[in-house]
């Protein structure tokens, strides 16, 4: 069974006596009561702090209650307020006026307090009802938005609030593509007036990941389900929104891995033997360089394995330093690296690059405020035309870094 707990209700009324025996009735009945003798007190309180329910005279001073109701009706366009009309006036032109206006239910007046009483106690059960439907829509953990056939919000849950940022009255009756990045901002209401008129969907019944836009303006990655649901004043579209911002960069991040060097971030040899693989296909031209450091094991073994560390990412940032944007740098493993170099098809620019590559690893190198020094040797192959597999060409580049490590090393050896 639904409790129903006490309401806090605003009674406007201009006759004392009259609101004396309703307060009195409603706060026997455990109800909290505040009133207003008029429709502008009124609507200062309501303004204060929204009631639970709203008892309105009709006929008062100044401003009647017809124009108090519709001016409250807008201003909670987001939350139903019940509001009951008390009136003398039984015709069928003053109900439906009321009606229009945004009562929800009538009473004659004078008032039947038992008859009050009991409508009270239907209303409460309704506010409760809305009430725990509200607290529930507003503690999901998904963001719920929804908006009209003109694309305005209508409703904006506490999940969206945290998830966009923006307080619920910055975003209620504005145009939901302030919550969208270019270029959807600008194409959505296009969208939204070619469903209306096809009823063909794109998004709408079905989910997928989109990106939103924060209000600190960051874009970011989300999960979006829409559906149309038809209400009593129009069809609306009530959108679902998750944040997967956390989930995307987990999986960006477990994919660079799988193709990356944890320690220097560059390419590692699974993603340079697949690049490999498909410029041979693709018969594409370029030349291979197979490197190895000389002096690193040295270096390892006298410093540990931290200053070790800091030599390779010093040297792969040297390397990458010479290189063109295109080429590929990867590393192979240990203290091995091998380069893809794009375009270049002679021995004569292959030696200048490797000279160049040879003359920044071998600068100094600072670990821990001491200065030590490695060289490379590097096996140079130009481009091939006999079919052979990227194992074969990397075996290839290998045996010639071999050759330049037994001639002494800090040198090339191209082929």
């Amino acid at each position: 069974m639904i409790r129903t707990p006490a309401l806090r209700v605003l009674l406007v009324e201009d006759s004392p006596t009259a609101a004396a025996a309703i307060v009195h009735a409603l706060q026997q009945a455990g109800h909290h009561v505040a009133h207003a003798l008029t429709a502008e007190q009124g609507l200062e309180i309501f303004q204060q702090e929204p009631p639970d329910l709203i008892l309105m005279d009709v006929i008062l001073p100044g401003m009647d209650g017809f124009e108090a109701a519709r001016r409250i009706k807008a201003a909670r366009s987001d939350n139903w307020i019940p509001l009951i009309m008390m009136t003398a006036q039984d015709s069928d032109a003053d109900i439906i006026a009321g009606l229009e206006a945004g009562a929800d239910e009538y009473l004659p007046k004078p008032v039947n307090l038992d008859v009050l009483v009991a409508r009270m106690r239907a209303m409460q059960r309704i506010a409760t009802i809305q009430r725990t439907l509200a607290a529930i829509i507003d503690n999901i953990t998904e963001g719920v938005i929804a908006i009209d056939t003109a694309g305005a919000i209508q409703l904006y849950n506490g999940s969206a609030e945290r998830i966009f940022g923006y307080p619920p009255l910055e975003v209620m009756g504005r145009n939901v593509s302030m919550l969208m990045p270019p270029p959807y901002k600008e194409a959505h209401d296009g969208y939204l007036a070619r469903f209306l008129k096809t009823r063909e969907p794109r998004i709408i019944g079905n989910g997928r990941q989109v990106e939103g836009r924060r209000k600190s303006g960051e874009v970011f990655p989300m999960y979006l389900g829409v559906n149309s649901v038809p209400t009593p004043e129009g069809e609306m579209f009530v959108g679902v929104v998750r944040d997967i911002s956390t989930e995307v960069a987990a999986q960006e991040r477990i994919e660079h891995l799988a193709w990356h060097d944890s320690l220097t971030g560059l390419a590692n040899r699974a993603s340079f033997h697949a690049d490999l693989e498909e410029a041979l296909r693709n018969r594409a031209p370029f030349s291979l360089m197979f490197i190895d450091l000389d002096g690193f094991k040295e270096v390892n073994d006298d410093l540990g394995h931290e200053a070790g560390d800091d030599v390779l990412v010093t040297v792969a940032r040297r390397m990458r330093h010479v290189l063109k944007p295109r080429d590929l740098l990867a590393r192979m493993g240990g203290d091995e690296f091998a380069i893809l170099l794009w375009q270049v098809r002679d021995g004569d620019t292959l030696r200048a690059i490797s000279e160049r590559l040879l003359a920044g690893i071998r600068l100094p190198i600072y670990c821990g405020g001491r200065a030590v020094k490695v060289s490379a040797s590097i096996g140079g192959l130009l481009p091939r035309a006999d079919g052979a597999t990227a194992s074969i060409v990397l075996s290839h580049a290998d045996k010639l870094m071999y050759t330049a490590k037994r001639a002494g090393k800090n040198r090339v050896a191209i082929a």
